[in-house]
């Protein structure tokens, strides 16, 4: 009877230790090793993606540096190597100036235009600068443009426009030319094909600056009827003012005479022009074609 109680006292110390736990099934055991697997797999697969990252990014820079510092180096190349082959090839003699065409000119002379320009035969046309060449020959008062065209392989072509010469005076046993501004143009001891004005004295003439003329008046009016002379296709060798009258010679021994406001009439309205071809038609080069008011015209011969 007295082992008993200490039989019970024993089991009741020892029941906390040796309580089971809960038994799981075969299923849930497979499941929780699964899922321990998973969980081992994903974070190895971090550790190596962390460190494919951490070990990838260092070294992929410094390729990159080098290749496009390559690839720079590669285009200069290329370049110098196309700019050396461009100049050997401008300066093969195939593309030598060979010709100078000069297109326009009536006054001034192949030769002095080509001189003017500074090109020589024999050098590269690609050495041909048009703007330069244009402002050297512009130097010339009587060119106004110029247009310089590089012909490859081996011509150049200069057009230019010479300045009207309008009129031409006398001054020191010398003719001074002028265009239709009076802007002297040349000075010169030859006459030009410009019509000459007589009747006027000359006080002063210098190249690129407008004439002086005693009569200034004479001026205006000599300018505006050499003008309108122009523009109706008409051409008068030599101009005498004298007084209120102006004889306008077509030939030497051919002119028409009257008043200035008279015979600026007659050419504004075609009047004069008509009588003037009527004459040329006949062979008559002698004689005087009086201008009277209202335009009309009487000829007289000699």
């Amino acid at each position: 009877m007295a082992e008993k109680p200490a039989v019970e006292t024993e089991k009741k110390e020892t029941s906390p230790e040796t309580v089971p736990q809960e038994e799981k099934t075969p299923e849930q055991l497979k499941q929780d090793k699964e899922q321990a697997q998973t969980q081992e797999n994903g974070q190895a697969q971090t550790q190596e993606n962390g460190q494919a990252q951490t070990q990838g990014s260092k070294p992929s820079q410094k390729p990159k540096r080098k290749h496009k510092k390559k690839h720079y180096a590669l285009r200069i190349v290329i370049i110098l190597a196309v700019l050396a082959a461009a100049f050997l090839c401008a300066h093969l003699s195939y593309f030598n100036v060979n010709g100078i065409a000069v297109i326009g000119n009536e006054e001034v002379s192949d030769e002095d235009i080509i001189k003017l320009s500074g090109i020589k035969t024999g050098e590269s046309v690609f050495d041909v600068h048009p703007l330069l060449v244009q402002h050297d020959i512009k130097k010339n008062l009587y060119i106004e443009k110029v247009n310089v065209n590089r012909k490859p392989p081996d011509k150049v072509e200069i057009i230019v426009k010479e300045r009207d010469m309008l009129a031409q005076f006398h001054k020191d046993e010398k003719f001074v030319i002028t265009d239709s501004d009076g802007m002297v143009l040349d000075i010169s001891k030859e006459a030009h094909k410009a019509t000459l004005i007589e009747g006027l004295t000359v006080t002063a003439a210098e190249k690129k600056e407008t004439i002086e003329i005693k009569e200034a008046w004479k001026l205006e009016k000599a300018l505006d009827l050499m003008k309108t002379t122009e523009e109706n296709d008409l051409y008068f060798k030599r101009i005498v003012f004298n007084g209120s009258k102006v004889d306008a010679y077509i030939y030497d021994n051919l002119k028409c005479s009257g008043k200035y406001d008279n015979l600026m009439s007659s050419i504004t309205s075609g009047t004069l022009k008509k009588v003037i071809y009527d004459l040329y038609q006949k062979n008559i080069e002698k004689g005087t074609v009086n201008v009277y008011n209202n335009d009309y015209c009487f000829f007289t011969p000699n």
